[in-house]
């Protein structure tokens, strides 16, 4: 028997004001009834967020996918997409439902409808997807892959020292790599743990790995296993830089290397990658994992390019906007109570510029990795993928990246999690279009995308450009009241007046009774205190003094040069 079927309202979503559209989809059942439903959370073009609701008279498993206009599983740049989800029906006629909770979840492209197959791969019922929620991405620009934690040398963990064919991480970097040229992406960019505690041996099997594809750009980020604890973390960056990322050196389309030869920007037409390493990798508030000129050379990099798209690569995932671990893109708590906390310190000097620099430049998209966490760990925090540095959405998005290797699970009701290394292999494949970019989750295991791990992330805002400042100069206008500090001290004191300069934020006064500011003095005084006292000056002698304005931008003070000297002398 057959029957029509049509879409019914389903309410409330995750909390959230779900608003069903006016559509009907109407389709022909064979022996059996079905009904596949779909209600959007917004009206957006390419917005998939919303509940799935399928009903079966017949108990089984049954399996949703996206689907071309024929019926056809949905494929990208020729290959297939895994299902969006498993629905196992216990009871007839009782409605199951797939929930996609994230407001980033996207319809992918070329999508047109929804389909249901049951055990036996027949499509059992069909979900056309409304006209007005096909988005047209415009035209594409170009992909790139981005993986995480590759951890040779990691994987099995009782090994010590692993030749290259029981090493697991080689087998899963290769089969990524080669599936990677096979579909046509030769871009990649790695957020760091390369290794398992920076051991050149790790080095030497990821470059024997890349020099297979000379004409695949890939380059990577140092983490924490990368800077660990086995040696003195700056010979650690030493290592690193001798061996990782040398192609830099000769690509023309590196435009901008930092002064500490580890952090560069790599350019693709409007598009700049930023890979940023952190240098330490201890994980607590007093510790930093940036140093202040990297943070420095970031700034600079954001700004001078606040009018483009840019991609940066870093390991360690931030806490949330909050403070929260638990909640942070990147991370998650499960219903026994398991989260992985290693989140880059919250409100530790660095983090906090960085947070600031994030939460200023909306066109800046955050690539981390750290936590390992696998797609499907999306259910113990919807925002695990992607989200934004920001309640508001106004700053920097977020994204974590699954571990290439070892992609880890836990069971709800334990805390004891799953590394799967050996089993499982994710990463995650960006499509460039004109202003925005869609990205999907990529099984290297089954070598199919991931039907329920496709996300949006539209371009920031262009953030105005801030010039570099110039730092008027200063200079002493009077030394004056050469006195005795009091009637009974044997020192001397002198009141100096300065000039103001433009843009100033603080002074340097140096003094010194050599000629050449040799074993000289130097006070730094504030913006709004241009007369003040120098004390403690021996009686009956000669002194030079000069002064300096000191700016400030970009996270770095900004010195003028030395005003002329003035001199003056104490009395007996």
């Amino acid at each position: 028997m057959s029957r029509l079927v049509r879409v019914s309202a389903i309410g409330l979503a995750l909390g959230l004001a779900v608003t069903a559209l006016p559509i009907s989809n109407i389709a022909k059942a064979k022996d059996n009834e079905y009904k596949l439903d779909y209600t959007f959370a917004s009206k957006e073009a390419g917005k998939a967020q919303g509940t799935i609701t399928f009903t079966s008279d017949v108990p089984g498993e049954y399996k949703v996918f996206w689907s071309d206009v024929n019926d056809n599983n949905l494929t990208k740049n020729g290959v297939e997409y895994t299902e969006i989800s498993t629905l196992k029906v216990t009871q007839a006629s009782k409605p199951e439902k797939i929930e996609l909770k994230s407001s980033y979840y996207a319809i992918p492209e070329n999508a047109k409808k929804l389909i249901v197959k049951n055990s036996d791969e027949e499509i059992v019922d069909t979900y056309e997807i409304p006209d007005n929620k096909i988005k047209k991405y415009g035209e594409k620009k170009y992909d790139f892959a981005v993986m995480s934690d590759v951890h040779y040398n990691r994987y099995p963990q009782e090994s010590k020292a692993l030749p290259s064919s029981a090493d697991l991480s080689v087998k899963a970097f290769d089969e990524a790599l080669k599936f990677n040229s096979e579909i046509g992406v030769n871009k990649l960019f790695l957020t760091g743990d390369l290794s398992n505690q920076g051991e050149i041996d790790a080095y030497n099997k990821y470059n024997t790995a890349i020099k297979k594809y000379p004409d695949m750009t890939v380059y990577t980020c140092m983490g924490n296993h990368d800077v660990s604890w086995t040696k003195n973390a700056v010979e650690m960056v030493n290592q690193f830089k001798a061996n990782v990322n040398t192609k830099k050196n000769t690509d023309k389309k590196v435009v901008d290397i930092a002064g500490n030869n580890l952090d560069f920007v790599y350019n693709e037409g409007n598009d700049y990658f930023v890979i940023l390493s952190q240098v330490r990798a201890r994980y607590y508030k007093t510790a930093t994992l940036l140093d202040d000129s990297q943070i420095t050379w970031l700034n600079k990099i954001f700004n001078k390019y606040s009018d483009k798209n840019i991609y940066v690569f870093f390991h360690t995932y931030l806490a949330n906007y909050n403070g929260d671990v638990k909640t942070a893109v990147g991370n998650l708590v499960n219903p026994a109570g398991y989260t992985y906390d290693l989140t880059y310190p919250y409100k530790a000097k660095d983090e906090v510029k960085f947070r600031e620099l994030l939460n200023k430049y909306s066109n800046v998209t955050l690539f981390s990795g750290h936590s390992h966490w696998a797609y499907d760990q999306v259910k113990y925090n919807p925002y695990l993928m992607m989200g934004n540095v920001n309640a508001k959405s106004s700053g920097a998005t977020l994204i974590h990246v699954p571990s290439l290797a070892a992609p880890r699970t836990i069971e709800s009701d334990t805390k004891n999690r799953d590394e799967n290394f050996g089993e499982k292999s994710e990463a995650t494949v960006a499509t460039r279009y004109d202003k925005t970019t869609v990205y999907t989750g990529i099984d290297y295991k089954l070598k199919k995308f991931m039907g329920y791990g496709v996300y949006e992330a539209l371009d920031g805002k262009a953030v105005a450009k801030e010039n570099a400042i110039k730092v008027g100069k200063s200079k002493i206008s009077k030394v004056s009241k050469i006195k005795k500090t009091s009637k009974k001290s044997k020192k001397y004191q002198a009141t100096v007046k300065i000039k103001k300069a433009s843009n100033a934020v603080k002074y340097q006064v140096q003094y010194s009774t050599n000629s050449k500011f040799k074993k000289s003095k130097t006070k730094t005084i504030t913006v709004n205190k241009l007369k003040f006292t120098i004390k403690k000056l021996k009686k009956k002698t000669k002194y030079f003094i000069r002064v300096r304005a000191v700016g400030y931008q970009f996270y770095e003070d900004i010195y003028t040069s030395w005003s002329g000297k003035k001199k003056f002398k104490t009395k007996k």
